[in-house]
């Protein structure tokens, strides 16, 4: 099926993924330029004649016209010049609902995890790496930590975001430590001028609403945003009640206590003294309060968690002209994080999740500095970039009900540096990348371990992160790329330490290291409205001391490095517009993901939750105030457990969607749309139910400079 839509979407026609970083555009010599003008506007060269005084227009015929202009690189591209980078736009698919996880889906090589529908725990792979392996940051503050080694996507405020990079293979030294699995940074909105309101509603009693608005005055600037979503999520899903090979008790029953509500606000203010410095002020809030209704075979009923988080920021950078005078960029950035998580229920006093009684009330704080240098224009066409920060982060956790008293609280003091050297050979065909990271981290632990006991331990661990690259620029717009890159990831507070229920820490962790390296091309045409764009991309990882969680006794578990793996595999990603009114888009992953360890019964099989085959497909048409749009997502099967065992194998899957919007008169648009509309009644990890067919519809009202509806 892969194959097909690959063929399907070349056969098509053409469109852009990846545009080539010089664009030139020259006119044949013999082709003169013919230009209509006002004649009363337009002052006439002295060698044409004049026209008679009663002629309204004149025709000019102007001398050969030849533009070269090297496209400034985006933001992404900048930072890691040989990466396989992917940048998603987000607000400009077409759904009246739109999720983080569709956006990162239509990306080669990204891989998400759902444990539920809307607004439930999601997580994501890039290339096949756990999770955990897979750097997250918004705006450039690292919202991946110690206290939260796997982000939640559905924790993220994804109606602030505008746009997502993604670095598949590398990650960006100077952002904060480098991980094995590459890298994710979310940005918001920057446009000051951005004023827009968005209403949506849908299946399942869900609503969404947001507004942005946005003033300049002068070289003050300010932006702020707002957003509330909230659904029930009472979806029928099929219960098979635990017994696969069963039929007779097999139901089709709706979630229960799986209502969530989120409130996101953002706020920007920023002044531009001149070109040269520029100081921004940014606050980023999120709340969510939802309920946990665990797996489908056996839901909980009244547990509850909330989660609360504040990130402020303070952003100075410097862009001077000289040579000699870096680019510098000092931000300073606080974190605030609140958990609170209830199950007093159940029998035997083991709560709804069988996890033992909360109540929880857990605090994290995180202060952090960096600062970056930039010579981005040295001679013979060197770039040198150099990067420092200090972070402390903090861990205070409260739980009254589950019985063991609370620990102290715990700490993690980070110190990082990173040199990087650019070289841009004559000519710009050839750029060769070379960076390395030092990181220092200091631990120290406060815990309950064994029947209460209370254990310290101060540890301190030294990462390094080195990697080089080379992009090579060759006729007929064809580039080649190569990497390699070395990184690890330290344990985090949960592995350390535990939870005080049913997971119980381990300080004896070791950091979890990986080597991966990829090579691939890219290629790109333009004539006209017509356009196509091809990147393909091999890559191989290799993970030493990867950290997994296993059964440590009958109600807990325990993680330990014990095992090791290779991913390898391949990435396509095709972009089409063979008219100015059609665009295409097709993405598609094969890989491989094996267990390299010791141990016989694990050894050569699949690690779970990493399909081997993964497809992307989307279609836009528009006609006039009309957009149509749809889209297929292909997933491979897969496996629930590391012995492969045909009971928790998950079985391949396709799901459809579908959308159709139209610009109303002013400056807003209708949006329809169905999700998933084959009605595919489906489980994702460890079987925890999605939701079947799903309509929603939007009304969004959007004004800016252009004062038009966004198509």
């Amino acid at each position: 099926m892969i194959a097909s839509l690959v063929l399907l979407s070349l056969a098509t026609g053409a469109g852009s993924i990846a545009a080539l970083d010089s664009v030139r555009a020259v006119a044949p010599a013999d082709s003169p330029r013919v230009a209509v003008t006002d004649s009363a506007r337009v002052a006439r060269p002295d060698s044409i004649a004049a026209a008679p005084e009663d002629s309204a227009r004149v025709v000019v015929t102007l001398p050969e016209l030849r533009v070269e202009h090297e496209r400034a690189l985006s933001e992404a591209r900048r930072r890691l010049p040989t990466a396989f980078v992917s940048e998603l736009s987000t607000g400009r698919s077409n759904r009246a609902i739109e999720t983080l996880s569709e956006v990162l889906a239509q990306s080669a090589g990204v891989h998400v995890d759902e444990y539920g529908g809307l607004g439930a725990f999601s997580t994501v792979s890039l290339r096949g790496a756990p999770p955990g392996q897979v750097s997250v940051y918004l705006d450039g503050v690292p919202l991946t930590s110690a206290a939260h080694g796997v982000v939640n996507l559905a924790d993220l405020p994804a109606g602030a975001i505008d746009r997502v990079e993604i670095y598949r293979g590398l990650a960006p030294l100077a952002m904060g430590p480098a991980t094995p699995g590459g890298a994710i940074n979310l940005v918001t909105s920057p446009a000051a001028e951005v004023r827009d309101l968005r209403i949506a509603r849908g299946s399942y009693e869900t609503w969404e609403a947001r507004a942005s608005a946005g003033a300049r005055k002068g070289a003050l600037s300010a932006l702020i945003h707002g957003g509330l979503q909230s659904s029930r999520g009472d979806f029928e899903w099929f219960d098979d009640h635990g017994t696969p090979h069963n039929t007779a008790d097999d139901r089709v029953i709706p979630r229960l206590n799986n209502r969530f509500d989120a409130a996101t606000a953002l706020g920007v203010l920023r002044w531009r003294a001149n070109r040269v410095f520029d100081l921004s002020l940014r606050e980023d809030f999120f709340r969510k309060a939802e309920g946990l209704p665990g797996l489908g075979t056996a839901p909980a009923l009244n547990t509850r968690l909330s989660f609360l988080r504040s990130i402020s920021e303070l952003e100075a950078v410097s862009s001077p002209g000289s040579r000699s005078i870096p680019a510098t960029r000092l931000a300073l950035s606080l974190e605030r994080e609140i958990n609170r998580f209830r199950d007093d229920g159940g029998a035997f006093g083991l709560g709804e999740l069988n996890l033992g009684r909360h109540n929880s009330d857990d605090h994290f704080g995180r202060e952090r500095l960096a600062l970056e240098l930039g010579w981005r224009r040295l001679p013979l066409g060197f770039a040198f970039l150099a990067s420092g920060d200090a972070g402390d982060e903090r861990a205070n956790l409260r739980d009254p009900e589950d019985g063991y008293p609370d620990p102290a609280p715990s700490r993690r003091d980070a110190r990082g540096a990173s040199l990087g050297l650019d070289w841009n050979a004559p000519g710009g065909r050839l750029i060769v990348h070379a960076a390395r990271r030092w990181d220092r981290l200091i631990d120290h632990l406060r815990a309950t371990g064994v029947a209460g006991s209370l254990t310290a331990l101060d540890v301190a661990r030294e990462l390094d992160s080195p990697q080089v690259g080379a992009r090579l620029a060759l006729p007929r717009r064809l580039e080649l790329r190569a990497n390699w890159a070395r990184a690890a990831r330290a344990p985090d507070f949960l592995e350390l330490f535990g939870n005080q229920g049913s997971v119980s820490g381990n300080p004896n962790l070791r950091p979890e290291r990986g080597e991966n390296r990829d090579f691939g091309g890219a290629w790109s045409i333009a004539r006209g409205v017509r356009e196509a764009a091809l990147e393909w991309a091999w890559f191989d990882s290799r993970i030493q001391d990867l950290i997994l969680y296993w059964a440590n006794s009958p109600n807990t578990t325990r993680a330990d490095n014990i095992t090791s793996a290779r991913i390898r595999g391949h990435e396509l990603s095709v972009r089409l517009r063979p008219i100015a009114p059609l665009a295409l888009a097709a993405s598609a992953t094969w890989q491989s993901a094996i267990d390299t360890g010791p141990y016989s019964a694990w050894s050569g099989k699949r690690l779970p939750q990493r399909p081997g085959r993964e497809a992307y497909a989307r279609a836009d048409l528009t006609d006039g105030p009309v957009r149509l749009s749809g889209d297929v997502q292909y997933l491979g099967d897969d496996y629930r457990d590391r012995y492969n065992s045909p009971r928790y194998r998950v079985a391949s899957r396709t799901l459809v969607g579908a959308s159709v919007s139209t610009a109303l008169h002013g400056a807003a648009r209708l949006v329809l749309e169905g999700k998933n509309l084959g009605d595919r009644r489906l489980a994702d990890v460890a079987g925890y139910p999605l939701p079947g067919r799903s309509v929603f519809v939007s009304m969004e009202v959007r004004l800016g400079p252009a004062g038009s509806a966004q198509q």
